[in-house]
């Protein structure tokens, strides 16, 4: 008998060039603003520095960013924009992803066509060459912002970072139809985007910080615990603070003397026992005493104290 063949299941084909180039299309997400202005027929700008972006043609660049250094200096290179500029750019911007959504969403993905995809992709490309000078044009004002914000606890670079951030996700949100001007816009969401930073670091700090409380408490057990050891502790202990009670009123300073056992009664004392002896309730004593740790938390001498922790 003649030997059975054996059937042999056909691999499957790998995708071709065209699907795999549409599956990227597909996998990319395309988010744009609507415009009115869309249904029109020609959307051709107007302003020759929009065309010259979007088709990649080399733009003029600004001596801006003085008293910066040099790459922050190349980073403030782009002129600022004309209102009308502005505008045109978003618009083109965000007709170009619109009309690349509307072609990939035509392709079919069983034989996609080759001229769609080139089309699709161009438009793609054309968006992001207006967007990114939209961002570098606008990175000046990151820059300004970021300063202000930046001292001894935020980072000036880390400041620019999260700014560009922001102004990443303000140009993708903003609508050039409403007649306001983009700086206005991602002014407020730079400054609200640090702030929040800074406020979280500064929230973090405090909790994970000693406490100019924590370390007073801390001598003052080692003293009774380790008298020999505390004694060197309370030598440097007494500079730090002499320095630091510079800058509290006389209350505070009578406050904190008698909370921590300065005083001449020595001992922690209440409260309810200072508001009596000052003439003023249990509650303002509070108020006061937490008012002169937070002058004493914000002094620059705080990082000699949390050594002494």
């Amino acid at each position: 008998m003649p030997a059975k063949k054996k059937s042999i299941k056909p691999r499957p084909k790998p995708l071709s060039e065209l699907k795999q180039r549409l599956e990227r299309l597909q996998e990319r997400p395309i988010s744009f603003i609507v415009s009115e202005r869309f249904g029109e027929d020609d959307l051709t700008p107007t302003d020759q520095l929009v065309v010259d972006v979007e088709q990649g043609l080399e733009v003029a660049t600004s001596s801006g960013g003085e008293g910066l250094p040099p790459h922050l200096r190349r980073m403030c290179s782009t002129p600022l924009l004309s209102m009308q500029q502005e505008y045109e750019l978003f618009l083109r911007m965000n007709y170009c992803k619109y009309h690349a959504a509307a072609i990939v969403g035509s392709v079919n993905p069983n034989r996609p066509a080759r001229a769609k995809l080139d089309e699709a992709e161009e438009y793609l490309a054309r968006a992001d060459r207006l967007r990114n000078y939209l961002l570098k044009a606008n990175t000046r004002l990151v820059v300004s912002i970021a300063r202000k914000f930046a001292d001894n606890r935020n980072s000036f670079d880390d400041l620019l970072s999260g700014g560009l951030t922001s102004l990443v996700r303000a140009v993708e949100k903003f609508d050039c139809d409403r007649g306001f001007r983009f700086s206005t816009y991602a002014t407020c969401a730079v400054r609200r985007d640090l702030n929040r930073v800074v406020n979280t670091r500064r929230r973090d700090s405090q909790r994970f910080a000693a406490t100019p409380s924590d370390v007073l408490e801390s001598v003052a057990e080692d003293e009774f615990q380790h008298p020999g050891q505390a004694v060197q502790r309370w030598r440097l202990l007494s500079q730090v603070l002499g320095d630091m009670m510079e800058r509290l009123d006389e209350r505070e300073k009578r406050i904190i003397r008698a909370r921590f056992g300065f005083d001449e009664e020595g001992g922690k004392t209440s409260f309810s026992h200072l508001g009596k002896r000052m003439g003023i309730s249990k509650e303002r004593v509070r108020q006061l005493a937490n008012r002169a740790l937070e002058k004493l938390r914000d002094h620059e001498c705080m990082e000699q104290l949390q050594a002494l922790s």
